[in-house]
């Protein structure tokens, strides 16, 4: 192979003060098909993304400039390629790694543990390489043209179905507010959610989702044959209005229709800093037959004082942790208690995040009744509903006992 032959195949670049693991690693790699680069110090690191590797190969234990400071000047990099974490170190120090890459946008691929076997790298070599999707820089807006798309009807909702993990039976949706925007077309919430809660419209916007919701399935619930639970999020300044239930009220009069049922999401994190008015309303939306629900639970640290304070029906589980169930222990540890928990507290419990069949059987022989998630569906207009409904009859999980 000539050199320039050399340079027109994908690289790896390995990172490991072992240097007889480097070298393994390294022939593994060209017998698959790669070029190598590879360095037994993190000081090192600019010089190997100077190789644009594919795929880099990290070791967590270097003694120089350990695994967590590469990862971090990764992510100050900006770099693009999928990242194998390499480590003897336990299962938790493992997990922390790769949780620190993802929240910093780095793609991991895969752990190795050592000692490292040639078949476990060879596979993470030849497996394919997704697509990682670009990601738009959010255009800034202003409130003023938020106001304006309020007034105007330019926000629109998307809805992720839920269903029973028995029998894949369709029981919700959860309405997702986009912003049609004339000038950047479909803006999703990152774009001018906390512009609203910052700016003192997100009551208003609040407002305008419920009416949409309500007018929507009040026109379609018939033909869709669905009258199960329509699910919205609650934002902290909703809970600061004694108003409020009354408002809802008056939005499901206004839209002909009292057969919907509404539950509302609360984050553990959203609830102000006034718990008692936030208890006023909250357990008045209760009282007027209005289900609760405590979303991302396990991602703020009193997720146990607002089950014991408020009124909840519904326990939702993070997806941050029903993704990994499968392969973390932590992760399965931790849904698995939130599950019991909600049980054993007479709640509904749904899991978001399941994007695959097998996720979805654990989730079921692990006590939990609903599901929410790509495997079932991505967030749609109202219009695909009918043909997901009939799309997901035929594919969903078979009956189990």
């Amino acid at each position: 192979m000539t050199q320039h032959d050399e340079k027109e195949l994908p690289c790896v670049a390995i990172l490991d003060d072992d240097v007889a693991l480097c070298a393994f690693m390294g022939e593994v790699a060209q017998m698959a098909g790669y070029r190598v680069v590879s360095a037994n110090d993190g000081s090192a690191l600019t010089t190997l993304l100077v190789q644009q590797p594919e795929l880099l190969l990290l070791d967590l234990g270097m003694a120089n400039m350990d695994g967590i400071e590469v990862i971090r000047q990764l992510a100050q990099m900006k770099f693009t390629g999928r990242l194998v974490i390499v480590s003897g170190l336990s299962a938790a120090i493992l997990n922390s790694a790769r949780t620190l890459a993802e929240l910093q946008d780095l793609h991991v691929a895969g752990v190795l543990t050592k000692p490292v076997r040639a078949e476990a790298l060879r596979a993470l070599l030849q497996a394919p390489q997704p697509a990682i999707a670009t990601r738009k820089a959010v255009p800034v807006v202003l409130l003023a043209d938020l106001a304006r798309a309020i007034a105007n009807n330019e926000l629109i909702l998307h809805y992720q179905p839920q269903v029973r993990l028995s029998d894949g039976a369709w029981v919700g949706v959860e309405a997702l507010v986009r912003w049609q925007h004339p000038e950047h077309g479909l803006l999703y919430p990152d774009a001018f959610i906390d512009l609203a809660e910052n700016g003192g419209l997100a009551l208003q916007l609040t407002r305008k989702v419920i009416a949409i919701a309500l007018g929507e399935f009040t026109a379609a619930a018939d033909a869709l044959d669905f009258h199960g639970n329509l699910s919205l999020n609650l934002p902290p300044v909703a809970m600061t209005d004694v108003r409020f239930p009354e408002s809802v009220l008056e939005a499901i009069s206004r839209s002909g229709s009292d057969t919907i049922k509404l539950t509302f999401e609360v984050t553990e994190t959203s609830v102000p800093p006034n718990p008692a008015l936030a208890l006023d309303i909250l357990t008045r939306l209760a009282l007027k037959g209005f289900t609760l629900s405590i979303d991302d639970f396990g991602t703020g640290h009193s997720s146990l004082e607002k089950l014991q304070q408020l009124p909840f029906g519904e326990l939702k589980i993070d997806l941050g942790f029903v993704r990994i169930a499968e392969t973390s222990p932590s992760a399965r540890t931790i849904v698995e208690n939130s599950i019991a928990l909600g049980r054993q507290l007479g709640l509904v419990v749904l899991g978001e995040g399941v994007e695959n069949e097998s996720l979805w059987h654990w989730l079921h022989d692990a006590g939990c009744e609903l599901a929410q998630g790509y495997f079932i569906a991505r967030p749609m207009a109202l219009e695909l509903l009918a043909a997901w409904q009939s799309e997901w009859k035929q594919r969903r999980p078979g009956l189990t006992a």
